[in-house]
């Protein structure tokens, strides 16, 4: 008898019948106990530990198979297939319980009264249909938004725009032709993923301590110098997708910049990095494709001083083409009496190797090495030419300064000299 209404239960049963018997699991106590049991965080912690996979446990705990527990069975066993399969609709690659994903959504459906916005709570039946309830609530991009938060509001509110701490554009490949403003006075990150950048000055006002354009490949925002669109007062700017830029870092002030990185360009039009006011400690400067700029300009103050980078310990440039840095003269980064960029924790390192007794000069050389000096392409004879400053020119043929290359030990001069075959002058 009980048999029989088993097999007839179980034959009559709609699979989207007892889904929504399980994602109605708030309003079932005696499954909800089950869950629980089954999806404790400690209780599966320490299972896996000892190698035990919890569920197996679980549902040996519910036979022998009476009609009560044979329909327990079933629950379980779907609880387990949607625990395995049922990822979050979001988009998160991680895999929840199902407890975790009614949590997610109470917590995005309840509104925030002091925001005037709005609770939702009362709509929230079933998990399948909880996605739609929120599909039009998220601010994309901005991850400190209130759920439910219109833009408008976001960035019109001083204190829910002083709340952006994160900005991420999921927007690829558009066109930034309108200038951007302070629209989050504290943003400390920001990525956007413009294809590229056709207006001057376009984001001189934004403000965010580390900006990434991961997509963005030209900026044609004007010939002049003085329509350098990057945003000024960043510390890191990285665009390393860039190949081709009209004058950019050019004959404004940023007085907080630290790094930029532009692993792709290869050519830089009109005054780039000329005459480039960076009172903070512009230390790192990575164009190791670059193949055309303005050598009159590159590195060089207004007035023609060819100190304006005092800190400038890291350039990474050159490859196989002749190369004039020799406005490059980073007196301090030269120095042999301080240490203050070695001891600086936002100055790059190399990894493994002792710094604590090293001068700037140290790092400085060290540097040369590796982002120039091993990069340069070798030649048989007579290799394109590396033009130096007087003193940077003196620093890598100082005999006091020797370095271990595949070659041999010798110095920086000798190296790309005898070994790469350039010519190098000052």
């Amino acid at each position: 008898m009980i048999m029989s209404e088993i097999k007839k239960n179980i034959e009559t049963c709609r699979g989207e019948d007892v889904l929504a018997e399980v994602s109605a699991l708030p309003q079932d106590p005696h499954f909800g106990s089950l869950v629980n049991e089954a999806l404790d965080p400690l209780k599966q912690q320490a299972a896996a530990q000892e190698g035990w996979d919890g569920y197996s446990e679980v549902i040996a705990q519910h036979k022998p198979y009476t009609f009560a527990s044979a329909i327990i069975q079933m629950k379980s066993n779907l609880l387990l297939l949607l625990r395995a399969l049922w990822q979050f609709p979001f988009g998160s690659a991680s895999l929840r319980s199902l407890a975790d994903m009614w949590q997610h959504y109470i917590i995005r459906l309840s509104g925030n009264e002091t925001y005037g916005i709005p609770s939702r709570l009362s709509s929230l039946t079933d998990l399948p249909s909880a996605p739609l309830l929120v599909a039009d609530r998220k601010i994309s991009g901005v991850p400190e938004a209130e759920d439910g938060m219109s833009m408008v509001h976001q960035l019109g509110n001083s204190d829910a725009a002083n709340a952006i701490t994160e900005i991420d554009d999921d927007n690829h490949g558009w066109v930034l032709d309108k200038a951007i403003g302070n629209i989050a006075p504290n943003c400390e990150r920001a990525t956007i993923r413009c294809g590229s950048i056709t207006v001057a000055n376009a984001l001189n006002s934004f403000v965010s301590e580390i900006v990434t354009f991961p997509e963005m490949e030209t900026i044609t925002s004007g010939a002049s110098q003085y329509n350098d669109p990057m945003p000024l007062n960043s510390k890191e700017i990285y665009a390393d997708e860039v190949t081709a830029s009209d004058a950019i870092f050019s004959q404004k002030s940023y007085p907080n910049l630290e790094k930029v990185s532009m692993k792709k360009v290869r050519s830089l039009n009109g005054r780039s990095f000329y005459d480039l006011q960076a009172e903070g400690l512009f230390h790192e400067l990575r164009v190791p494709e670059l193949r055309t700029f303005d050598t009159w300009s590159f590195l060089l103050d207004y007035s023609g001083a060819k100190d304006k980078y005092l800190n400038l310990i890291l350039l990474e440039i050159g490859s196989d083409v002749s190369c004039n840095i020799s406005n490059w003269n980073p007196t301090n980064a030269l120095s042999t009496e301080s240490n203050d960029l070695v001891i600086d924790e936002r100055t790059t390192k190399p990894e493994g190797v002792d710094v604590s007794n090293w001068k700037n000069l140290d790092l400085f050389l060290y540097n040369f090495r590796t982002y120039i000096a091993l990069r340069l392409a070798t030649f048989a004879s007579n290799g394109p030419t590396l033009t130096l400053s007087q003193a940077v020119y003196d620093a890598i043929k100082d005999e006091s300064h020797l370095f271990v290359f595949d070659e041999g030990t010798m110095t920086i001069y000798a190296y790309l000299t005898n070994i790469k075959h350039w010519t190098v002058t000052k």
